[in-house]
């Protein structure tokens, strides 16, 4: 790699941690762990400015025909990254539109707590720089915001509120209690949870009487997304008809299954599925039973190379989190952290519901789902690309996520290891299969509403009438989810396409490469979250 590109990717990097302190967290980096970023005209304005050179010097060494071939799909790679800055803050101007921009930030507090950056003296007074930034950062949001929202912006954003003032004023100074630093975050955390009960009480009484209907992020930037983010030649008509394709083919093997399964209709299995179940008491211990089998029969079938080092804790969800999480999720380590240690949480339903709300409850935990779930997140899903990821060769690679990229990869090969692993015979239970088809059509969904959504063929109503009848999930669950599709464009589809790319992917490599498998996953993931289309170029195969 050339001097001049080893400059521009640290230079980038260096930009967007001091930028986006919480990121900074995210990635590993003790830097600027007490500070929350500045979403101040003028700091935007800078951010963006400072990142245009660096964009205009990547692309130009991705494109200069005396590059050599692997620093140019670095360079174009890096190139990515600043692309998403000035998409965020320039095109889409989030911090405009989405409150709950703000509140997000407060999530890197709970990365302080589970991230082993700094010395615990330390790190109380990192939280409590964090603590005392985040009053004023909410502030800024009622300067920038517009008048008029979008009416899922700021539900989305009430649907926060409770868990991040749980979060700054409980969670936090508990944390620094359990530390020896007994009332060091009190008094910060008093202010920082007052300031996040006044944005929510404006928010309900100044946005929420305010709204305005959802119309979507348009067509020009799903473009963009599709030919510059992930390198795809379709068109948002044709992702949106490829995702209807795949419903009908989901739902056809449904029912195909169901049928071999015994069941009048798709329904009635995935109901009978979903009864079976552990009690309360055992959840949790059920889902680390169902990763540790997905670990061993990984590495006892020889299908990826796991990370040095790596660490999964499966822990209850923070509490802070439960609302927002309320089945599992991961949480993984940063390219710059010491111990690869990732964090599988779930979120078990409170003992306190009635006997029948409570059955509802842990039958969106069934054991039949645990394996698919645990692959998708775990092993060899999240966990494992993320520490392998973690430990690529170069920087770009290391860091081809930030920020808010990535997808086509992360997710894809979280997706695509769910369809693998029952080819490999780990989730060849009947029920098993069924779940993970169940999965499969709401993940086809997704790429529809990400696509008609933004295309404005679909409304938001629809669209959660849409996942609710077709993926077999209550409407309010529906709700929630394409809540978060809608302030993600282009992130929904990713799972379905991604997926598909990787499998082109693991045929090509099959035939003119190499047809073992783990061989793939392992130079796959040497590649960390970068862009398929440019490992498609740096694997051979055109």
């Amino acid at each position: 790699m050339t001097r001049d590109l080893t400059r521009l990717l640290q230079d980038l990097l260096d930009t967007i941690a001091a930028a986006e302190p919480v990121l900074a967290t995210q990635l590993g980096m003790a830097a600027h762990a007490g500070a929350l970023p500045d979403f101040s005209a003028p700091a935007i304005a800078a951010y963006v400015e400072s990142v245009g050179p660096l964009l205009t010097d990547l692309e130009r060494l991705a494109a200069d025909q005396a590059t050599a071939p692997s620093d140019a799909i670095e360079a174009a790679t890096g190139a990515q990254i600043a692309r998403r800055v000035v998409r965020k803050y320039e095109t889409r101007r989030v911090q405009h539109e989405q409150p709950g921009l703000y509140l997000d930030e407060s999530y890197g507090l709970l990365l302080l707590m589970i991230k082993d950056l700094l010395p615990p003296a330390e790190r109380v007074e990192a939280l409590a720089g964090r603590l005392r930034a985040l009053p004023g950062l909410l502030e800024e949001a009622e300067t920038n915001l517009a008048d008029e929202l979008p009416e899922p912006f700021v539900r989305s954003a009430l649907d926060d509120v409770p868990g991040a003032r749980e979060l700054v004023g409980q969670t936090a100074p508990e944390f620094a209690a359990a530390l020896g630093f007994e009332g060091a975050l009190d008094e910060p955390g008093r202010l920082a949870a007052g300031a996040v009960e006044r944005f929510g009480a404006r928010l309900r009484e100044h946005w929420l009487p305010r709204v305005v209907p959802l119309s979507g992020a348009g067509r020009d930037l799903l473009v963009e997304l599709l030919e510059q983010e992930y390198l795809l030649e379709e068109t948002p008509e044709q992702i949106a008809a490829y995702g209807r394709r795949m419903v009908d083919e989901t739902r056809a093997a449904m029912a195909e299954h169901a049928a071999t399964m015994g069941f009048p209709d798709v329904e009635a299995a995935v109901a009978a599925v979903q009864a079976e179940h552990p009690a309360l008491p055992d959840l949790l211990q059920s889902y680390r039973d169902a990763l540790a089998a997905a670990r061993s029969y990984v590495a006892d079938h020889d299908l990826v190379t796991f990370a040095p080092g790596e660490q999964l804790a499966v822990e209850e969800t923070p509490p802070p989190l439960r609302a927002s999480l309320p089945f599992a999720a991961y949480e993984g380590p940063g390219p710059f952290e010491e111990r690869q240690r990732g964090h599988y949480w779930v979120t078990l339903p409170s003992p306190d519901l009635p006997p029948e709300r409570l059955e509802r409850a842990l039958s969106d935990h069934p054991f039949a789902s645990m394996r698919p779930v645990g692959v998708h997140e775990a092993f060899p899903g999240h966990h494992v690309q993320i520490t392998r990821g973690n430990a690529a060769p170069t920087l770009a690679r290391r860091i081809a996520h930030i920020p808010d990229g990535g997808t086509l990869l992360c997710e894809g090969w979280a997706f695509y290891c769910e369809e693998m692993m029952e080819a490999q015979g780990f989730l060849a239970d009947p029920g098993v299969r069924l779940m993970r088809l169940n999965d499969q059509i709401w993940r086809a969904c997704r790429v529809v509403i990400d696509m008609e959504l933004n295309l404005g063929l679909m409304g938001f109503d629809e669209a959660v009438d849409f996942l609710a009848t077709t993926a077999h999930v209550t409407r309010p669950q529906a709700e929630l989810e394409v809540r978060w599709y809608v302030r993600a464009p282009g992130y929904p589809m990713a799972y379905m396409v991604g997926k598909r790319e990787i499998m082109a992917l693991a045929a090509d490599y099959a035939r003119v490469r190499s047809s073992s498998l783990k061989t793939f996953h392992d130079e796959l993931l040497d590649w960390g979250a970068t862009t398929p289309a440019l490992i498609r170029r740096g694997m051979g195969l055109g």
